[in-house]
């Protein structure tokens, strides 16, 4: 047997194959156990040596192809096993997404439950507790303003109430007591009761009866003091829904008329005055000679005549006086109330308040409301005579 060693042609040990080298070599690269002695054979040829070294490592090649199969068998093993391991990750997913959606239902159906709880709850404090507060409240403030509409009131919110055959009996005693008011006060000629019963009932059925009589005696009223201040009073009341301001626009005008709006010089006023004073005088007495020093020689206007001389007016003045069967009418003024204003011809336009006073059947009645119209020239002689009535029929 050769020293030498077959692969590299190193020496070697004589029961060995192959050298320390190439023994090392070979179990490392091709791993395969190598005897540590060999059996003495005769020696080979070389053509029988080299088919024995193809042989060697033919078998160490597929055995190396051995390892490479099962490796990729184990590669592929291992990405089925991630692939398995992916598909329970995602199975897992699944579990947990649908443990968190059964939950989330879970959760809402608590809260729905608790919702539906709650509007139970409130609909049967609504219906039990709170309606009967508010009837015991509504009640409360119908017996403390003891007025029909705070009974009309309890009675449409409650037609099942408690308290509504109550509420009917009270609100037919009230009826009963404003027809009793209502008889007693469309004879009264106060005022004051008119307006409280309105306060007292502002929806009774005779409201409108009570605004038109306290409407009626305001006017009265004002008429009576035939004054700026009262005409101006009832203006406010009618604006104010006091009343229906049915003699509105009377007492606008009237308002207009006896306010001074001209500037005044004291002594053209006093002039006027004495001149208003001395023909109301005159009038009354039917003096003729006073009569005749304050009028115009000619007069434009004299009530419904005119125009016409001084001369023929106070003729026609004395025949009337003398046919006449009324009694004989006093002519009063008042003075403070005269109002006056210059004209472009330097003329005088003068409004006063009168009253009217006769005496029939030995009963003296007095007439206010009368407002004298009179026109005077520069020299304070009265050129034009007429009157606003209080009302149509007044004499």
């Amino acid at each position: 047997m050769s020293h030498h060693c077959p692969l590299c042609g190193k020496e070697k040990c004589k029961e060995s194959l192959f050298c320390d080298s190439c023994a090392k070599k070979i179990r490392t690269e091709y791993e395969l156990d190598l005897p540590q002695q060999v059996q003495l054979t005769p020696l080979l040829s070389t053509d029988k040596l080299s088919d024995t070294r193809l042989d060697a490592l033919t078998g160490a090649d597929l055995e190396q192809k051995q390892n490479e199969e099962a490796d990729e068998v184990n590669a592929d093993s291992s990405v089925e096993n991630q692939n398995g391991i992916r598909q329970n990750a995602d199975h897992d997913e699944s579990v947990v997404e649908g443990n968190s959606n059964r939950k989330t239902l879970r959760r809402i159906r608590r809260i729905a439950i608790l919702l539906l709880l709650l509007i139970v709850a409130f609909f049967l404090y609504n219906e039990l507790i709170r309606k009967g507060n508010l009837e015991r409240s509504s009640w409360d403030a119908a017996i403390k303003t003891n007025s029909v509409t705070g009974y009309l009131q309890y009675i449409e919110k409650f037609p099942d109430g408690l308290h509504f055959a109550d509420a009917q009996v009270a609100l037919m005693q009230l009826k009963a007591d404003e027809a009793e008011q209502w008889e007693w006060l469309k004879k009264s000629d106060r005022v004051t009761e008119l307006r409280d019963f309105l306060e007292q009932n502002p929806e009774s059925n005779y409201t409108p009866l009570v605004k038109r009589r306290l409407d009626s005696l305001t006017w009265m009223g004002a008429l009576h003091s035939n004054t700026v201040a009262a005409y101006y009073d009832y203006m406010l009341m009618a604006e104010s829904g006091g009343f229906n301001g049915d003699y509105l626009a009377e007492a606008e005008t009237r308002y207009r008329q006896l306010f001074q709006t001209y500037p005044v010089d004291q002594n053209t006023l006093d002039s006027i005055r004495s001149v208003v004073n001395g023909f109301s005088s005159a009038l009354s007495s039917l003096d003729h000679a006073k009569l005749e020093s304050l009028l115009a020689p000619r007069l434009q206007r004299y009530y419904f005549r005119g125009p016409l001389v001084r001369e023929r007016l106070l003729g026609e003045l004395l025949i009337d006086a003398a046919r006449s069967t009324e009694p004989p009418i006093a002519y009063v003024p008042d003075l403070e109330g005269v109002q006056y204003e210059k004209t472009l011809e330097e003329n005088y336009r003068v409004n006063v308040p009168l009253l009217k006073s006769f005496t029939g059947e030995g009963i003296e009645e007095q007439i206010p409301g009368y407002i004298l119209h009179l026109e005077m020239d520069r020299f304070f002689q009265i050129s034009t005579v007429h009157e606003t009535k209080p009302f149509p029929s007044a004499p």
